[in-house]
């Protein structure tokens, strides 16, 4: 029962995790290969952390302000369980999950679909990331610029490579979380993740306690791309064998653009 409880907890924050932030990507060109060192030990670059952190973030994937939101049916298989309901997203963002018979179950859903919008929502940098301050920290030996990000929320770190953000590294309380993004689409207009893994560790004896294989699908329909497919991948490191067999399997079909007032 704990280890029921304990995913459903870490799978609303692995999803937030990726999606609010693994998809500010399309950065501008960065310099490949080991960073040039100045006199200082510092790492050289005609762009600055914070450049190239906006940059990704102007240039990722977002919906309108024409978005007219969305109805769906959702099918949602989780721990060999079969559950059936209907969502809703508004047009200013407000998410609805309706007749589904295990009121957790209809909270999972409703976070996957909160954490997708939070990424989708057009917000000005300023307005979300202007007290924010950035610093490169070097390179990795793939030649993935690595940057420190330090704000009211505390500290994080990225690793950015290929014009893409392929690492996120966070501590969340009592939890480490990194995330990995392995596989992307680019529709015009922006850029989407989806393949990626989170790893929860335990921060001070860096324990791992739970990692996740996730893979999603997007569809265009009508003027926007939705998430239609979501596929969950739990592993405890004490039964690694569970991430052969995916524990939760999100799909949302039947989706019907709303008509705006």
């Amino acid at each position: 029962m704990m280890m029921r409880k304990l995913k459903r907890f870490l799978l609303g924050w692995s999803v937030s995790l990726l999606l609010a932030i693994a998809s500010f990507s399309w950065l501008a060109p960065v310099q490949a290969g080991p960073m040039p060192i100045d006199d200082q030990g510092q790492p050289k670059t005609q762009l600055s952390a914070r450049d190239i952190f906006r940059d990704a973030y102007e240039q990722r994937y977002t919906w309108n302000e024409k978005f007219p939101g969305y109805q769906a049916e959702v099918s949602l298989k989780y721990d060999g369980q079969l559950y059936h309901g209907l969502a809703q997203v508004s047009p200013d963002f407000q998410v609805t999950v309706k007749n589904m018979d295990d009121p957790d179950v209809s909270q999972l859903v409703k976070n996957q679909l909160q954490m997708e919008i939070i990424h989708r929502r057009q917000i000005a940098f300023g307005d979300r990331h202007d007290q924010d301050t950035y610093a490169l920290a070097g390179t990795d030996k793939d030649g993935a610029f690595e940057i420190q990000e330090t704000g009211d929320n505390g500290e994080s770190r990225y690793k950015v490579r290929d014009k893409k953000i392929v690492q996120v590294n966070r501590t969340l309380g009592s939890m480490a979380v990194t995330v990995d993004s392995l596989e992307f689409i680019t529709p015009a207009g922006g850029y989407l993740t989806e393949h990626f893994q989170t790893t929860f560790r335990d921060p001070k004896g860096k324990e791992v306690l739970l990692t996740q294989d996730v893979t999603d699908s997007h569809e265009k329909i009508g003027n926007y791309y939705l998430l239609t497919n979501r596929t969950i991948r739990s592993s405890d490191p004490k039964q690694p064998e569970q991430l052969n067999e995916a524990d939760t399997l999100i799909r949302f079909n039947n989706i019907q653009p709303l008509r705006r007032a």
